[in-house]
């Protein structure tokens, strides 16, 4: 056969969906259309290897060709070659700039990397250039979420809902009302979304807002029907919300024999932490690590128990690959602080008094006294808090709430303000900390920041903070808008924020923790890595704050 009847009879394959005989038929020919149908049949029949040198060989005969661009690039996407698919991308654009697969490759890559704006932008391209899109419209309105454009995006999941009332459509419109404040249509989404397919997102934001909204019964009912696929997540809610004797409970009937799966061994290491079980965290960590002596989880787990049975010399040889390898991870260089700070070793990162910072901030413009100003901020940020309870994945324990949104994509004048007033006292804590390549945070230092959120908590009596340390952050804060009276002068330091002693049990006689006594109008300012909780406040008292983070 020739090789013109061998590239005619490969097509028609393709076409009719026999990829195996196009397959056959294209592969050797030295033709760009032909190493590209050769390429994507190659890819629909599984010889991902096939495929990868089929779609170079087609981009090699046909530099400029857009097509090959495009499937080329979503063959890499696909493959997680996220930075050698957005380059394919860019060439299907040069020479189709309003190609909408290309241009919806790269707005994922951007979501992937967490750009929301220029995802959107991408986006918006997409629907100038295909304004029917569903894909540009639920990309678009995703973009829009996540960059505390609520308002902006619901009109636009509820268009793609209405072409397609697909699970997880709705579940991000669930998400959109949850910022809109909008509570039961939230949960009127969540169920939905998990009606129509019990995922784990679905379940666990379901979970998350019954908790939050105090109704407890619902929680548990939900839990209790979980299907078998999700029984696994059931065990990790009941350890969240401290039902610890339930969540042991299911993870015995689910793993009555000795479990051969990593995650079974995570579950139980999550429990016998909660339980402050320094034994039993250490044999479900080996129990993990035998299965997969590479898992991150495992390993924090091993981490811990050896730090609470007094072994930091061991925890640290088990950390410091893992810091070589995320050498940014706040989570990792926190077990380095406490083994270090466990053995006394010398290291920089252990001056908690030159890396934590108090400023008590003056009164902003417009305000008379820092009292007026908190006062208006107090009433501004109660309107948020519409909560009973607290968020189960979050460090708040006992009574009080905390909010889902942003502070910072919140368009209030007293908010606004305050953003505002955290410059200064930012930028002298920059300066103080200097740039120590030695030291973690001081290392990334540039006299330059980016808030990456704010969010209020509003504490009520018995309220506390776990200690714990914000793994995407860098800088980290606590502003008090209002402190309870008795704080400042309560013996048991109620309210206090302290720092250095972590959320598990350490052996005796380890080193104190650092005490801050908070005060209307007071900032905190401190490492991310830092573990940091509070006593709980009085009884009948109440405390508001607006932390936030700083990436450099």
């Amino acid at each position: 056969m020739s090789q013109e009847d061998l590239y005619r009879s490969g097509v028609q394959a393709f076409n009719a969906g026999a990829f195996e005989r196009a397959y056959e038929a294209l592969r050797t020919l030295s033709h760009p259309q032909a190493a590209h149908l050769a390429a994507i049949s190659a890819q629909k029949t599984g010889r991902m290897s096939d495929a990868a040198d089929l779609f170079l060989k087609a981009s090699k005969l046909a530099p400029a060709d857009p097509n090959i661009a495009n499937n080329f690039g979503h063959f890499l996407f696909s493959t997680g070659q996220l930075e050698a698919a957005a380059k394919q991308f860019s060439i299907a654009l040069e020479s189709a700039p309003n190609l909408a697969p290309a241009l919806i490759g790269l707005a994922k890559i951007e979501a992937q990397h967490k750009n929301w704006d220029a995802s959107g932008k991408l986006y918006e391209r997409v629907l100038e250039a295909s304004p029917t899109s569903m894909v540009g419209q639920y990309g678009l309105a995703t973009a829009l979420l996540e960059t505390g454009k609520a308002n902006q995006a619901a009109p636009r999941f509820e268009r793609v809902i209405a072409k397609n009332r697909s699970p997880e459509a709705i579940f991000m419109l669930g998400r959109t009302r949850l910022d809109q404040g909008k509570q039961e249509e939230a949960l009127s989404c969540f169920r939905d979304s998990y009606a129509l397919a019990p995922s784990e997102h679905a379940f666990r934001n379901l979970a998350n807002l019954l908790w939050m909204q105090g109704d407890t019964s619902a929680f548990d009912d939900l839990v209790d029907a979980a299907p078998a696929e999700l029984q696994s997540l059931a065990v990790t809610l009941l350890t969240e919300s401290g039902q610890l004797e339930r969540a042991q409970r299911k993870w015995e009937s689910l793993y009555s024999a000795r479990p051969q799966d990593v995650s079974a061994w995570l579950l139980k290491a999550n429990i016998a932490r909660a339980q402050q079980d320094a034994e039993g965290l250490a044999g479900a960590a080996d129990g993990a690590l035998a299965l997969d002596p590479q898992s991150p989880s495992a390993l924090d787990a091993r981490i811990v128990a050896d730090l609470m049975l007094g072994r930091p010399k061991q925890a640290l040889e088990r950390v410091q690959p893992l810091r070589r390898a995320a050498p940014h991870s706040q989570h990792w260089i926190a077990h380095e602080f406490t083994a270090h700070r466990l053995m006394g070793t010398e290291n920089a990162m252990l001056d908690l008094d030159q890396f934590i910072g108090v400023y008590d901030i003056a009164a902003p413009p417009g305000y008379a006294s820092i009292e007026a100003f908190n006062a208006e901020l107090e009433t501004a940020l109660k309107t948020l808090h519409s909560f009973q309870a607290r968020p189960l994945n979050q460090s708040l324990r006992g009574t009080g709430t905390q909010t889902t949104l942003s502070l910072s994509d919140v368009d209030h004048a007293v908010i606004n303000t305050y953003v505002q007033a955290l410059h200064a006292p930012i930028q002298d804590y920059l300066s103080r900390i200097g740039r120590d390549p030695a030291h973690p945070t001081a290392a990334r230092n540039r006299d330059t920041y980016t808030i990456k959120g704010i969010w209020s908590i509003l504490l009520r009596g018995g309220g506390f903070h776990e200690p714990h340390v914000h793994p995407d952050g860098w800088i980290s804060s606590a502003y008090y808008v209002t402190v309870p009276a008795e704080t400042k002068s309560a013996a048991d330091r109620a309210g206090w924020i302290g720092f250095g002693t972590p959320p598990y049990k350490l052996p005796e006689g380890a080193p104190e923790t650092k005490w801050i006594c908070p005060q209307p109008g007071r900032l905190v300012l401190f490492p991310s890595f830092l573990w940091h909780g509070t006593r709980p406040i009085a009884d009948q008292a109440e405390r508001l704050t607006a932390p936030f983070d700083l990436i450099p």
